[in-house]
């Protein structure tokens, strides 16, 4: 489901996993630079992962982040991008004081009416449910009910979760969780997994059968995408490479090309490469890229 509507999944063809368009962390951080809100802007911006061969974003951005349906549809008409958009809620800081005031069941009702019917009046329904988080190393209560939340709902609709964590292997508490709802862990994406430098962790969120994403490919740091390459290559070793997937997690100004920053095509145009000179064929890369986005979409094998 993309905010135009149905897609058959071999339309979907390179496909970045974990992105955002307009976004507002401002309100909570208090920095101008974690506010993206200027249309024009990104539809340049996307355009260059268009022209890279790039066909399908997953925009992640849900409740109270300055999700605006609509001017993702409209960046999607004058793209030509296949753009799926998240629903359910982020982390702690970002919560609105009704989801204290709800009931589990109620949030996972809230998130399926979304599903179903579209965001507000807008029409426009998600594809995916997330990112929801844990703000700390831990899952807060309130966090808990998200999860739980989002549990259901992915039972009532199929729809795949998407994750936030972050320099901490609280991943694996995130699964648990899920698992407990009855989620199909095959249907989780764990993300911002390079954040925690251990490869251990990787390959623990591996086993279970989650997707392992590595989201914050957006460095110029050399030791930063050495090391992403290496997390990558030691994956596919241990036999998981249609469990690994590559974004970048775009949301600040500064990490667009007009600021400076590396934009939405430097997975195809740097760590691709990158990940070639270091041993993987053109063929792995095409299931990084292609085949596992439409696993973790669709739950379907490409």
């Amino acid at each position: 489901m993309t905010v135009l509507g149905p897609v058959p999944v071999d339309r979907l063809g390179i496909t970045l996993m974990h992105e955002h368009l307009f976004i507002d962390l401002c309100r909570v951080t208090r920095d101008p630079d974690h506010w993206l809100n200027d249309l024009s802007l990104t539809v340049e911006e996307v355009k260059r992962f268009f022209d890279a061969g790039g066909r399908t974003l997953v925009d992640v951005t849900n409740r109270d982040l300055g999700r605006d349906p609509l001017r993702v549809q409209r960046v999607a008409t004058e793209t030509g991008l296949n753009i799926v958009m998240g629903c359910g809620w982020y982390r702690e800081p970002f919560y609105r004081q009704e989801i204290y005031e709800k009931t589990t069941k109620q949030v996972a009702e809230d998130i399926v009416r979304e599903i179903e019917d579209g965001i507000g009046d807008t029409g426009v329904r998600p594809g995916i449910i997330g990112e929801i988080g844990c703000d700390r190393n831990y899952i807060s209560p309130a966090e808990e009910r998200s999860f739980r939340a989002a549990g259901r709902a992915h039972k009532r609709t199929g729809l795949s979760i998407t994750t936030h964590v972050v320099r901490c292997p609280a991943g694996l508490d995130q699964l648990n969780l899920l698992e407990e709802e009855g989620v199909d862990l095959r249907r989780v994406i764990i993300g911002h997994c390079c954040t925690y430098p251990d490869p251990n962790y990787h390959e623990a969120v591996a086993r279970r059968g989650a997707f392992v994403e590595f989201d914050i490919i957006r460095s110029s740091a050399e030791w930063d995408m050495a090391a992403r390459v290496e997390y990558v290559m030691l994956l596919v070793k241990k036999g998981y490479l249609r469990q690994i997937l590559l974004s970048h997690d775009v949301c600040m100004k500064s990490h667009l090309h007009a600021y400076g920053g590396n934009g939405y095509d430097y997975v195809l145009k740097d760590f691709s490469p990158r990940l070639l000179r270091a041993g993987l064929s053109q063929e792995q890369i095409q299931v990084l890229l292609v085949e596992n986005p439409i696993s973790a979409l669709t739950g379907a094998k490409a």
